[in-house]
C-alpha cells in the first residue's frame, strides 16, 4: 500500500512587531533568540515575563502563541493569537498563523476567513494564498485551491512550496505528467526540498518510472534520514520488483522510525508472506491490528497466512472480521468460504464463495465447480 503526502501549510515564525516598553522588548528579543535555537521552554518563560511587563504587547502574545503551537499547546496558542489580534488587528502574519492553527484543529471555514483577512491586509502575501489554497483543497474547493496556488506563484515565482502543492493537487486529479513538471519546478527553486522529492517519486511511480522514483526516494531519505514515509514507499517499489527482502528492510526502517506506523507493520507482513515466512507475517499483521483495530486489510491478510499454516478456525475468524469492517471485500468472502469448506462447513462456505463470485472475484468460479455442485 502507498502512503502519500504532502500538501503543506507554511507557518510564519517569530517576526518582530513594533517595539514597546524597553524591558518587555528585551524579554521578547531573548525569547525569539531562545525559540529559534530550539529552547522553547526558555522562550515561553521570556514571553511570559514580557507580557507581565507590558500586558498590551501584541508581539509578546503573538510570539508566545507561536511557541505554544510549537510545543503542541494548540488551545493555548489560539488564546494568545486571539489576544494578539485583539491588541493589533492589522497584522497579516497573526491572521495567517491563527488560520494555520485553526486548520490543524479542524476549523477549516474559520481558517479560510482568517486567510481572507490576511490577504485583505496584505494583497501580496504569497504565503497566505498558498496556505488558503491548501485549506480550500481540504474543503473540496479544487478550483479555489488551484487559483490560490497559481496566485502565490504569480506573486513570488521563487516560492517553491506552491509549485509542490500545485503538483500534488494535479497528481490527485490524475494529471501525473503535469504534476511532474510542477515538482521539477519546486526542486529547481529549492534543491533541498525534501517533500518535493518524495512527491515527485510518487508521481514517477504512477508513471511507471521505477528507477526515477527510487532515485527521488533515495534523495528524500538523504535529506531527511528520519523520513519514514519515504522508506515505506521505496519498500513498495522494491516489492513491485519482487525484491521482498529489500522491501522488508525498508519497511522495518520505517517502523523503527515510527513505531506507531500501522501501515508499515502491514507491509512487513506482506513481505514475510511473499518470503513464505507465515508465522512472522502473522506477527506483523497482528501488530498492525493492535495499532489500528479497524484495519480490514490486515485482518484479511492475516487470515490468509493463518490458512497457510492450517489454522483454519483462526483464518475464518479474521476473514469474518474483515467482512464486518468492509462488507464489499470480495477477497475476504472468498477466504471465509474456503476456510469454512476446509472446516467441513461446506454449505455456508459455498454461500460465501458465491458472494465473492457475484462481486467479481476471479478465483471463485473455479472453487465453486470444485466444491459446490
Amino acid at each position: 500500500m502507498k502512503y502519500k503526502s504532502a500538501i503543506l501549510l507554511v507557518v510564519l515564525l517569530l517576526l518582530p512587531f513594533t517595539a514597546f516598553a524597553q524591558s518587555a522588548r528585551e524579554y521578547i528579543d531573548q525569547g525569539i533568540t531562545k525559540g529559534t535555537s530550539g529552547d522553547l521552554a526558555g522562550a515561553l518563560s521570556d514571553f511570559n515575563l514580557a507580557i507581565e511587563k507590558d500586558p498590551k504587547s501584541a508581539e509578546a502574545y503573538y510570539s508566545r502563541a507561536v511557541t505554544k503551537a510549537a510545543m503542541g499547546d494548540q488551545k493555548g496558542a489560539l488564546v494568545d493569537y486571539n489576544k494578539s489580534i485583539e491588541l493589533n488587528d492589522t497584522s497579516a502574519y497573526a491572521y495567517n498563523n491563527r488560520a494555520n492553527l485553526k486548520d490543524e484543529m479542524g476549523e477549516k471555514e474559520g481558517a479560510v476567513e482568517d486567510y481572507d483577512r490576511a490577504i485583505e491586509l496584505d494583497p501580496k502575501f504569497a504565503m497566505a494564498y498558498n496556505n488558503r489554497g491548501t485549506t480550500k483543497r481540504e474543503l473540496g474547493d479544487i478550483e479555489g485551491a488551484l487559483a490560490d496556488y497559481n496566485k502565490a506563484i504569480e506573486l513570488d515565482p521563487k516560492f517553491a512550496m506552491p509549485h509542490n502543492n500545485l503538483g500534488n493537487l494535479k497528481g490527485r486529479q490524475g494529471k501525473s505528467k503535469e504534476a511532474l513538471l510542477d515538482f521539477d519546478k519546486a526542486i529547481k527553486i529549492d534543491p533541498n526540498f525534501t517533500i518535493a522529492y518524495f512527491n515527485r517519486a510518487n508521481t514517477k511511480d504512477d508513471l511507471g518510472d521505477y528507477k526515477g522514483a527510487v532515485s527521488d526516494y533515495d534523495k528524500a531519505i538523504e535529506l531527511n534520514p528520519k523520513y519514514f514515509d519515504a522508506y515505506n514507499n521505496r519498500g513498495n517499489l522494491k516489492s513491485k520488483e519482487k525484491d521482498y527482502q529489500g522491501a522488508l528492510e525498508d519497511y522495518q526502517k520505517a517502523v523503527e522510525l515510527n513505531p506507531k506506523f500501522a501501515l508499515g507493520y502491514y507491509n512487513i507482513g506482506l513481505s514475510y508472506y511473499y518470503l513464505e515466512k507465515y508465522d512472522d507475517a502473522i506477527s506483523s499483521y497482528s501488530k498492525a491490528i493492535e495499532l489500528n483495530p479497524r484495519f480490514a486489510q490486515a485482518y484479511d491478510s492475516r487470515g490468509r497466512s493463518k490458512g497457510l499454516i492450517k489454522d483454519y478456525q483462526g483464518a475464518l475468524s479474521d476473514f469474518t472480521m474483515a467482512i464486518d469492517l468492509n462488507p464489499q471485500n470480495a477477497k475476504a468472502y472468498y477466504g471465509s468460504g474456503y476456510a469454512k469448506i476446509l472446516l467441513d462447513k461446506t454449505e455456508s462456505g459455498c454461500a460465501d464463495i458465491k458472494k465473492a463470485q457475484k462481486m467479481g472475484y476471479k478465483h471463485a468460479e473455479e472453487t465453486l465447480k470444485q466444491y459446490c455442485n
